[in-house]
Formats: C-alpha cells, structure tokens, sequence
C-alpha cells in the first residue's frame, strides 16, 4: 500500500506542478497559490487513504455535540 500511495502522491504532484506552472504563466497569482494549495492537502489526504490511515473527519466535533441530546430523544 505504501508504493501505491507513494505513486498516487506523486502523480498529483505533478499533475499539480504543471497546472500551477501553467496557471503562475497567465499571471493568475492568487488562483494559482489557492489551487496548489487545496491539491497539495487533497494529495496528503488521498495518499492516507490509500494508506489505509484513518484521517479525522469534521464530523467528529458534530458527533460529540449531537449524539448526547439524540440519545437522550431516544431513550425510552
């Protein structure tokens, strides 16, 4: 698993580099940097997925704040 998630990070990696080369180019700075930016923690985080690393989801904090009052709805 680890080569596989070694290959996927490198492919978006480049994919990524060539798509910022070609957006820094038109001299579209900010959309360049906002992209590079959500590839690179979309690369991060497919990479552990593939891994098979449980990755903390924003569900979490949800999840300890609701699952009290719906258990107690749904207590007899």
């Amino acid at each position: 698993m680890i080569i596989v998630s070694a290959v996927y990070f490198v492919c978006l990696g480049v994919f990524t580099f060539v798509l910022s080369h070609r957006l820094w180019s038109d001299r579209d700075k900010r959309e360049t940097l906002i992209c590079a930016l959500s590839m690179t923690v979309s690369a991060v985080v497919g990479a552990l997925l593939i891994a098979g690393v449980d990755v903390p989801t924003l569900v979490l904090p949800y999840k300890i704040v609701f699952e009290p009052i719906g258990k107690l709805i749904l207590s007899p």
